[in-house]
């Protein structure tokens, strides 16, 4: 061969895979599901920023037990909502992201009867205990607890039908769904914060009416979803639990090893102490909404490219994945490393400038949960739960042995602390997981 017409050949197949690198990565940020992904970035920051000045107008004016309270019944609320994911909001993306029009009607409406019978149950529930408690002499746990009734009730329905809407592709209403729930949420605590009427369990209660008024135009975003016809519930449990019951585990197990931490902050020093943990958190929360969005937005997208592309698809849109939201990732960690104390002192005055060295395990924590977010995500598209069930059970058992070794002798900083240890095993194991999977099927 003519080796000029061999460089010329090299030449034309490099610019041609240039050519698609661009094409690929142009289509990245400009296609349609970048557009919806632009949109589910936009509903976390408005559940994030939220969050964000919800902690700040209770920090400003109430005591660091209340914001204490408020930060406990906010962990609990995740609880909650680690148990929905399990058994009801995972199974309808992976399963609901597939179906035909007619198949997800029948599955979305039994699967939306049995969380009404969940968040109904769990309502009870949580009243029953803090009832309990109060009667028992605990009057900060105590009506803490029984407050939450009305947030589990409403706060799982509204979030039901909001996932709904994304398993559909129906991110623009979705997003319209979370802007009312958190701006009535916000109102509602500017109001009683005007009024004298502000307390810890007032935060909570705002989060319920702030759900219950957005499910009423959720419930008409999704009508053309819903149909008498549905599922038998029995057999739509069964389904279900068959790939819930690990991802049940998974959630349960990532919530006591990392989002427990506070609670037993409060249980082992002081309500005061989980509000300070509350107002460092709270500067990296932006963190925090970009997994939530990687989330919620990825998995249904995911399981579907993975049952048509298998694993090569998901190591595709896990790297997109990990280079868009990495940078800004970065960027806000490492601006919370650089001016603590001034940050703390903007947000709260001077109240818990105390803690600003917690900002760097605080940091460390959370780029550690970033660094498995997405992973975490990409397995649960593919139906691989059991890796995520190991790694939480792990650090389970890291948090009840070296983590409450960590909180009674450093306190706060214990506490932080713990979580970034449970978050290094959780990497190891799924990272681990995932190596192992691409080697043995050769996936480049």
């Amino acid at each position: 061969m003519d080796p000029h017409t061999s460089i010329e050949s090299n030449q034309k197949t490099s610019q041609s895979a240039g050519s698609r690198h661009y094409t690929g990565l142009w289509a990245l940020f400009s296609g349609v599901a970048a557009r919806e992904g632009y949109l589910a970035a936009t509903d976390q920051a408005v559940i994030s920023i939220s969050n964000f000045l919800a902690t700040i107008i209770l920090a400003r004016n109430v005591d660091p037990t209340q914001l204490g309270i408020y930060g406990v019944g906010f962990v609990a609320l995740r609880l909650i909502r680690s148990l929905q994911e399990g058994v009801l909001i995972q199974p309808l993306n992976v399963f609901g992201a597939s179906m035909n029009d007619e198949s997800f009607r029948r599955y979305a409406t039994s699967t939306g009867i049995l969380q009404i019978l969940f968040a109904s149950a769990s309502a009870i529930l949580v009243a029953g205990c803090g009832w309990l408690l109060t009667i028992l002499g605990n009057d900060v746990a105590g009506p803490t607890l029984y407050a939450l009734w009305f947030a589990f009730l409403g706060w799982q329905l509204q979030e039901y039908v909001r996932r709904m809407l994304y398993t559909r592709g129906s991110v623009l209403n979705a997003t319209a769904n979370t802007i009312i729930a958190n701006a009535a949420r916000l109102v509602l605590m500017i109001i009683w914060m005007f009024d004298g009427k502000l307390t810890g369990i007032a935060g909570l209660r705002a989060i319920a009416w702030g759900s219950i008024i957005a499910l009423i135009p959720g419930l008409w975003f999704t009508r053309h979803y819903w149909t008498a016809n549905f599922d038998n519930l029995i057999k739509t449990w069964q389904r279900n639990w068959s790939l819930g019951r690990y991802v049940i585990g998974s959630t349960i197990g990532s919530w006591v090893s990392i989002e427990f931490y506070p609670v037993l902050t409060a249980g082992m020093i002081s309500f005061a102490a989980a509000g300070a943990y509350r107002a460092l958190q709270n500067i990296v929360a932006p963190v925090h909404a970009l997994m939530r969005a990687t989330d919620t937005f990825l998995t249904p997208r995911a399981a579907r490219s993975y049952s048509e592309n298998g694993q090569r698809a998901l190591t595709r849109i896990m790297r997109h994945v990990y280079v868009i939201t990495g940078i800004p990732t970065i960027a806000i960690l490492g601006i919370a490393v650089l001016f603590p104390k001034q940050l703390l002192h903007l947000l709260y005055g001077d109240t818990y400038i105390a803690y600003s060295n917690g900002m760097i395990l605080m940091a460390i924590f959370y780029g550690l949960w970033f660094a498995y977010a997405p992973l975490q995500a990409a397995f649960k598209a593919g139906r691989i739960s059991r890796p995520i069930f190991i790694a939480n059970t792990a650090a389970t058992i890291a948090m009840l042995t070296i983590g409450l070794l960590l909180i009674k002798g450093w306190g706060v900083y214990g506490t932080i602390a713990g979580q970034a240890l449970n978050a290094l095993i959780v990497n190891f194991i799924l990272w681990g997981t995932w190596i192992r999977m691409r080697v043995k099927t050769s996936d480049p």
